[in-house]
């Protein structure tokens, strides 16, 4: 992958989440429905670019570096947990604090009821396994980790393992994620077939420059449109199980579809076409890269504590800027003691990781001298 093309996918990433922070201050209301209609509302189509960018990464990742299967996990929940675990119990504490003086307006959260048990199951990513639709909390961006974490470990078996192995561990990851995860996965996949064949066809320049912006200009006129709205409708009434297996977050699969194949010629044509980035420019944009994770889970807590709190205009451009800046600001000191940091909490994963390694095996070996395994 060369300089440009790197920063690109950096660069995509943070617009991406900018994307779905200024998605959610309109869907949220913080603003006017007059002032509200100049934000776009591309946040689902962001996460999509996310599926499709996380799949491509870490083909990348895992092919440049050849871990073992404790490494990659090690460095998977290093970059998760270092962000989703500080940020959640962060949430939690402030929520708490507000709910003493607002408890209206968290009425609706009923999950403070029972943190012993919603904590630890928001931190194993199991709010969207099969039926189950659980957001945490004040953090509803939190969803699409129940996506993206399961895909990581799906990866497992498609690149670690062979033969039998392969296919049986990979069923039983199936079995236990459920439908919503299987209807997304292919976009996931996407990323990773898009690394593995990256240089399949190559492109011309003017070839790259056509499928470099043909596929933002079919966007623009898909959302404009609305026709993501009828692939919705249509996605709904094809789908054979609704009463037995809701869509839930995996509602707009169709549209997400779309999405994600315009995504990937893009990125693939992104390649070949001749992309400049002044020196000063690809440092900006690599730092601002850097807090996309903590951007993305960090922004709702704030709008919505803003919200239920705060007495504010909302047909006031200052306020938006002024809440743009309180979450970037925000979004900078948490990203900065947390994700920038988690190369020392490295070594802390990498040791439970191979503990539970170690305990598997001393258990395999125990029950292969109970039951022997007949030659």
């Amino acid at each position: 992958m060369n300089r440009e093309h790197s920063i690109y996918l950096d660069l995509c990433r943070f617009l991406a989440a900018l994307a779905v922070v200024l998605s959610h201050i309109k869907q949220y209301k913080f603003l006017s429905p007059e002032l509200s209609e100049y934000l776009p509302s591309a946040g689902r189509d962001a996460v999509i670019i996310f599926f499709v960018l996380s799949g491509f990464v870490i083909a990348y990742t895992t092919d440049q570096k050849q871990p073992t299967i404790s490494e990659y996990l090690t460095d998977r929940a290093t970059r998760i947990y270092s962000c989703a675990l500080p940020i959640l119990l962060l949430v939690v504490t402030i929520d708490l604090i507000g709910i003493q003086y607002n408890k209206e307006a968290y009425a609706g959260l009923y999950q403070y009821e029972k943190l012993h048990l919603y904590i630890p199951f928001h931190l194993l990513f199991l709010g969207e396994i099969w039926t189950l639709s659980e957001q945490p909390f004040t953090v509803p961006p939190y969803w699409s980790l129940g996506y993206e974490v399961w895909y990581y470990i799906l990866y497992i078996p498609i690149f670690f393992l062979k033969g039998r192995k392969r296919i049986f561990t990979l069923m039983l990851l199936l079995v236990f994620v459920g439908y919503k995860l299987w209807l997304l996965f292919p976009l996931w996949l996407a990323g990773v077939w898009l690394y593995n064949n990256r240089s399949r066809w190559q492109l011309s320049n003017i070839q790259s420059k056509l499928f470099f912006w043909l596929p933002v200009l079919i966007y623009f006129i898909f959302k404009t449109l609305e026709l993501d709205i009828v692939l919705v409708k249509i996605g709904s009434e094809i789908w054979p199980f609704k009463d037995s297996f809701p869509l839930g977050s995996a509602a707009k699969y169709l549209s997400d579809y779309f999405v994600g194949i315009l995504t990937l010629i893009h990125l693939y044509s992104a390649q070949f076409y001749k992309l400049s980035f002044k020196h000063s420019l690809s440092q900006i944009i690599t730092k601002l890269a850097a807090y996309t994770f903590t951007l993305y889970l960090v922004h709702a807590p704030i709008i919505k504590t803003v919200e239920y709190h705060i007495n504010y205009n909302k047909n006031s451009w200052l306020n938006f800027l002024g809440i743009l800046l309180l979450i970037g600001f925000i979004t900078f000191f948490i990203g900065f003691i947390t994700e920038h940091q988690r190369y020392r909490f490295k070594p802390l994963f990498a040791k439970a990781i191979n503990t539970f390694a170690n305990i598997t095996i001393l258990f395999s070996s125990k029950r292969n001298e109970i039951y022997p395994t007949k030659k």
